[in-house]
């Protein structure tokens, strides 16, 4: 009887103790995967932010340009509004 109770002490031994290994694998794989990715990611991020920067200051730059342009247009139109009414105005020679 003693060797059957020894017996089944140690099957649930060796089940908790695979049960444990186990586990603990598991936290070693996952933990070695997130910090690989977390390498991998780190490179693509800093990349990412050093382009949104780049493309922060294009947006500043054009909207800059834009007013300029703005600004040109509305001379344009005023010398074309000037131009039109001078046309006007000027007899016509036949």
């Amino acid at each position: 009887m003693e060797a059957f109770i020894f017996l089944a002490q140690t099957k649930a031994l060796a089940a908790i103790e695979i049960i444990i290994m186990l586990v603990v694998a598991a936290v070693i794989g996952y933990l070695t995967s997130w910090m690989y990715y977390k390498f991998i990611y780190t490179k693509k991020i800093n990349a990412l932010e050093k382009e949104m920067e780049d493309l922060k200051a294009r947006i500043v730059r054009l909207n800059a340009d834009k007013g300029d342009l703005e600004k040109q247009v509305g001379k344009l139109e005023a010398d074309l509004a000037r131009l039109q009414k001078k046309n006007k105005e000027k007899p016509q020679a036949k």
